[in-house]
């Protein structure tokens, strides 16, 4: 009976997500690597938001082998898609680029993290991860179909010996825990106040006092339905289970009254543009009608 131990996890941790962790990936390794999965014994398990590579202890020779040769390093390589197409719009397009993507290589990062690696300097993925898709880098790893539709970043995780030594029934180490950090997408988040809601004493509020907005007056809809719109001051994040409470309250008379105790929030299906400050923005449009 095989008797499998954990070799590494890898994992891509995203903000939107309420447990942290980026789901409907699929992580793809790449043929050179299928290969060595295929005759090191090793076996690639899924988790949430990432996997985990697991050795067989029998087959533990071959992978010093494969660890020990000085010439060519033992690295695995996975290339990493969202299955879902919402997911780009869950997150953060600053660092989206045509011809370039993110690339991760866990090279001599230390464990800085409470034994957790983390495979890039900054908080969050960022424009300093990225590598031309025309990089002799990616020979290999990408073919000419990719390179113009490439996934969503690549991981690069080099196996040593002392890797190997670490799920050793003595050892003292715990395997690797690598991962990389993807920010929410963070937009305007624009209320359009439609039908009878459309009156010029109703406003909107953050309960907490964490955002603010501002009114743009009356806008058309379509060239046609007029409304009431309003628009937060600041970018606010997307997130799977949003924390803002907004209020809509009417003033009457000197006195405030709450209409709506609590506004839905925005979402990723939603997006227009609107200039702001002198430039275009992207803005999460949601529309009030009682």
């Amino acid at each position: 009976m095989a008797d499998y131990s954990p070799l590494f996890t890898f994992v891509v941790e995203h903000g939107y997500y309420d447990d942290g962790l980026a789901h409907g990936l699929s992580f793809v390794p790449t043929n050179s690597t299928a290969h060595i999965i295929k005759n090191t014994g090793l076996l690639v398990k899924p988790i949430t938001g990432g996997i985990c590579v697991l050795l067989n202890k029998k087959d533990r020779e071959s992978l010093q082998l494969y660890a020990a040769d000085k010439d060519e390093p033992f690295v695995l390589v996975f290339k990493v898609y969202a299955a879902r197409s919402d997911f780009k719009s869950r997150t953060d397009v600053s660092v989206e680029s045509e011809d370039s993507i993110p690339c991760f290589y866990n090279g001599n990062r230390d464990d800085a993290d409470g034994g957790r690696v983390r495979l890039h300097d900054q908080d969050y993925v960022s424009m300093i991860d990225l590598i031309r898709l025309d990089s002799n880098q990616l020979e290999g790893v990408l073919d000419h179909r990719e390179r113009r539709l490439p996934p969503l970043l690549i991981a690069n995780i080099q196996i040593n010996e002392e890797a190997l030594v670490a799920v050793d029934d003595d050892a003292d180490m715990a395997p690797k825990q690598y991962y990389v950090r993807l920010r929410e997408r963070q937009v305007f988040w624009k209320y359009y106040l439609v039908g009878r809601m459309a009156r010029e004493n109703l406003f909107l509020v953050d309960v907490d006092s964490r955002a603010e907005f501002v009114c743009s007056g009356r806008e058309l809809l379509d060239g046609q339905r007029e409304t009431i719109a309003f628009r937060t001051i600041q970018r606010l994040s997307l997130k799977e289970s949003p924390q803002y409470r907004f209020q809509l309250k009417e003033k009457d008379n000197g006195s405030e009254k709450v209409i709506i105790k609590r506004l839905p929030v925005a979402d990723e299906t939603h997006f227009g543009r609107e200039v702001i400050d002198g430039r275009s923005e992207v803005v999460s449009e949601i529309y009030i009608n009682c």
